[in-house]
Formats: C-alpha cells, sequence, structure tokens
C-alpha cells in the first residue's frame, strides 16, 4: 500500500518542471473560475462607491 504514494512522489520528483506548471495551471483556472462569484461582485461594488 505504501509502494503507491512512494511511486506518485518519486514520479512526480524526476518530473518536476511540468508537474509544477500543471499545478501553476490549476491555480490560475481556479483563481479565473472564483471571478463572478458574489465575493467579485461585492469587490466591484465597493470599487465603484470609492
Amino acid at each position: 500500500m505504501a509502494n503507491f504514494p512512494y511511486r506518485i512522489g518519486r514520479w512526480a520528483f524526476r518530473r518536476r518542471r511540468p508537474v509544477s506548471g500543471l499545478w501553476l495551471g490549476a491555480l490560475m483556472l481556479a483563481v479565473l473560475a472564483m471571478s463572478g462569484t458574489d465575493s467579485q461582485k461585492v469587490f466591484e461594488l465597493l470599487e465603484e462607491r470609492r
């Protein structure tokens, strides 16, 4: 059972740059997906009132 996480970790370490790029891309998609949410609308409303 512990062999599987070890293999995943070893694979990710050997391919650090592509894995880092995937994580960065996922983070960017998450941030883009958050635009248009209720909190974003509140921030926009506060900016308009300044």
